[in-house]
């Protein structure tokens, strides 16, 4: 299944967003280091696994999507990238300040893949658009 509609995909992003509301409530009431790091883990696999499913126009929706195709348009690729850069250097400070922690560590590393994964597409992307004059 593909989806091409802002709608479609509109109700994955919401129902996507309500299943990481209920486990991370979950996981927090279990107050356990594990169960954040299996959340951590689920929502980088959620991320990517939606990055296959959604098409932009112009996309073929039967061929397979590039594995480093995180979206169809360079500067939404480029800030998610540019968002998880961030978060990750803002958790790395507070790791050094003394809150870190494996889940958090955990968390950083899933932060930067994605920064990569997103700055990544950004790049390919950016450079297979037409010139602009």
């Amino acid at each position: 299944m593909r989806f091409t509609s802002p709608a479609q995909k509109a109700l994955v992003v919401i129902v996507l967003l309500g299943v990481n509301l209920v486990l991370a409530l979950v996981f927090d009431a279990l107050h356990s280091e594990v169960a954040s790091i299996v959340l951590t883990v689920l929502q980088v696999i959620g991320w990517y696994l939606v990055s296959r499913l959604f098409r932009g126009p112009g996309e073929s929706l039967r061929a397979a999507r590039p594995w480093w195709r995180m979206t169809n348009r360079p500067l939404l690729s480029g800030v998610l990238g540019a968002g998880y850069a961030l978060l990750a250097v803002v958790n790395i400070g507070f790791s050094f300040a003394g809150y870190g922690s494996l889940s958090g560590t955990v968390s950083i590393l899933a932060e930067l893949i994605l920064a990569a994964l997103f700055l990544l597409s950004f790049a390919r992307l950016r450079a297979a658009s037409p010139a602009r004059a």
